[in-house]
């Protein structure tokens, strides 16, 4: 018997709770579902991003880098702005591949995010 996978979570390792957290619900313009100082949740109709921080645990996991979140956005230069307006360090700037509108950041972690919108 096979199984499809399914992806129902993804989760950042971030330093800093509450300065991740701030950001994310600027960024998804959405309140954290659930938050600690361990882990913090923002559910989606298919997926939750999780924010996570190892340090609790007394995990060494390095934080930022770790994943590329893929994020798609309504309007590319809305967000763009947005996360500028945060002091984001843009490490892919705006560019068009093939469909796709597309982006990367650094985020308050030092994460990378990419965000991306499909032209119609």
């Amino acid at each position: 018997m096979s199984m499809k996978p399914q992806i129902k979570a993804i989760y950042l390792a971030v330093q800093d709770m509450d300065r991740a957290v701030k950001f994310y619900e600027d960024i998804f313009d959405v309140k954290v579902s659930s938050k600690d100082e361990r882990m913090s949740s923002f559910d989606f109709d298919n997926i939750s991003f999780l924010l996570f921080n190892p340090a609790i645990d007394a995990e060494e996991v390095a934080s930022g880098n770790n994943v590329v979140p893929n994020i798609e956005v309504e309007d590319i230069n809305k967000m763009l702005d947005l996360v500028k307006s945060k002091n984001c360090e843009i490490v892919m700037p705006l560019e068009k591949i093939e469909t796709y509108q597309i982006f990367q950041i650094k985020d308050t972690e030092g994460n990378i995010i990419e965000f991306y919108q499909t032209e119609s």
